[in-house]
């Protein structure tokens, strides 16, 4: 008898755990997207939940899909950034073209002011990934706010001297399948 109200209270108990964990679970995931609808995409940028990488084929320009893991990639990478085709440009696209290849960089390039880096971070949007020297917007935004010097000081002495952080040059590209897109199209 004492055995079986054992096993009763002690699968009412696991029941009660299972339950609560559940219950906590759910609540969790609710704070997050609250808090953060990005967070879990930004992890994943971050690298820190490793996946494994699923390329599937996609289709090229000519309408055939691709075979190999290097075509799957230059495919998206030409979708996404396309060569540089002088003989499409409009005349303001030619124009700036012109000024690009004439500059001449034995002029110091003037100073920024205040006023500059802070349209410039006023301008940027919140709540996306930080780049790979894992500085987010809302770090910058803050630094700016606390003491609007250190950010005027670093820039210009990067300007002046010619040295700008290898990180500040790199990008990483992460593709994000939308919902409801043919992952096939790149």
């Amino acid at each position: 008898m004492r055995r079986i109200v054992y096993k009763i209270q002690e699968a009412h108990y696991k029941w009660l755990i299972k339950q609560k964990c559940r219950a906590s679970f759910e609540l969790f995931c609710q704070q997050l997207v609250a808090n953060n609808a990005f967070d879990l995409p930004y992890k994943i940028a971050a690298g820190k939940i490793r996946k494994q990488t699923v390329l599937q084929s996609v289709k090229t320009s000519n309408g055939q899909f691709t075979n190999t893991i290097e075509e799957t990639i230059q495919t998206i990478v030409q979708a996404l950034f396309p060569t540089d085709d002088s003989t499409q440009e409009t005349h303001v696209q030619r124009k700036k073209r012109e000024s690009v290849n004439t500059y001449s960089s034995t002029i110091l390039d003037k100073q920024f002011t205040k006023q500059e880096i802070t349209y410039a971070i006023s301008t940027m949007k919140k709540k996306k990934a930080p780049g790979i020297d894992g500085i987010s917007i809302e770090i910058i935004k803050e630094l700016h706010d606390m003491n609007p010097d250190i950010l005027h000081y670093t820039y210009n002495k990067c300007l002046e001297l010619g040295i700008f952080p290898e990180t500040w040059k790199k990008g990483k590209l992460i593709i994000f399948n939308k919902p409801g897109k043919d992952p096939s199209f790149p």
